[in-house]
């Protein structure tokens, strides 16, 4: 069964109580029957955590627009990308003065951004149409139920498009167990050629794939990217588990979001000696196995 088609009758299974759900779509994505009483693998486990009631830290953080003031509280507001304006309804939004490049997203989920790196072509009631369908959506409920989305407030915001303008900058996604990062993935071209490239935190590849295509070339290293573990640790030291999303832009570090269900639970970690590798670092800090990783770093 393709992906789509595994995405189509997972949306048809919604009606399903939130455990049932939670099994069924498990059985789709990852292709086994588990109950998650005792989890052992990255999934298995990420699938559980997801079935617990969340903190209100969680939720917090899951919110794209609240997670602001934590982010500045923890690591300072110089590495918040500058916020235009923030909405609760559509019709709010005030996009004819904006002449530079913007972003506006959803900050109840996921899959809710629109870049604008032309703003005086922009077609803004269509961008006003489409953050009203956000803002009608329940994120938790329509989406695969994520607890850390449930009950979040409906909001947009505009963003300042980082970089030049002509394209978004690569994604930084800190995996982080325990207070310390154990995977970085690296997107790129999100929105024309995507790329996501697995990486070991000394920047080697693992020996592994997912859902997209890896770069052929191996991502150049960020001259800042000290740093930006330095800044994983300190957001992820609240959680067993959470991905701190961030951006480089001239060497200057940008927090982008943290997220507590990454994918969904839609990505099957190839091979599966990985995914229980990384299930064995959750839950007891076992160290990667060292023949999952490419030392020599060869790619292309």
């Amino acid at each position: 069964m393709s992906f789509n088609a595994r995405v189509a009758l997972a949306r048809r299974l919604r009606f399903l109580p939130h455990r049932a759900f939670a099994i069924a779509h498990h059985a789709l994505f990852q292709g086994e029957i588990t109950t998650f009483r005792k989890p052992k693998t990255y999934a298995q486990l990420l699938a559980k955590k997801n079935l617990a009631e969340q903190s209100e830290l969680v939720h917090i953080t899951a919110d794209k627009y609240r997670v602001r003031e934590h982010v500045a509280d923890r690591i300072g507001a110089e590495h918040l990308i500058p916020l235009i304006q923030v909405v609760e309804r559509a019709e709010d939004l005030d996009l004819r003065e904006l002449r530079e490049p913007y972003v506006v997203k959803g900050t109840h989920g996921c899959d809710m951004t629109i870049l604008v790196p032309h703003p005086a072509a922009a077609d803004h009631a269509r961008i006003r149409s489409t953050v009203a369908r956000w803002l009608r959506t329940d994120f938790f409920r329509h989406g695969w139920r994520e607890r850390p989305y449930e009950g979040l407030t409906p909001r947009a915001v505009v963003e300042e498009y980082l970089g030049d303008g002509t394209k978004p900058p690569a994604d930084y996604k800190f995996f982080v167990f325990h207070g310390e990062p154990a995977m970085v993935v690296v997107d790129q071209d999100r929105f024309v050629a995507h790329t996501s490239t697995m990486l070991h935190p000394d920047w080697v590849p693992f020996r592994i794939s997912g859902r997209f295509e890896q770069a052929d070339a191996l991502p150049e290293k960020p001259a800042c990217y000290d740093r930006m573990l330095e800044i994983a640790r300190v957001l992820g030291k609240d959680f067993t588990f959470a991905r701190v999303d961030l951006y480089d832009v001239d060497g200057h570090v940008y927090f982008g979001e943290i997220t507590h269900n990454p994918g969904g639970g839609l990505v099957r970690l190839r091979p599966r000696a990985f995914d229980r590798a990384l299930g064995e670092l959750w839950r007891n800090g076992t160290p990667i196995p060292e023949r999952l990783i490419d030392r020599e770093g060869s790619r292309g």
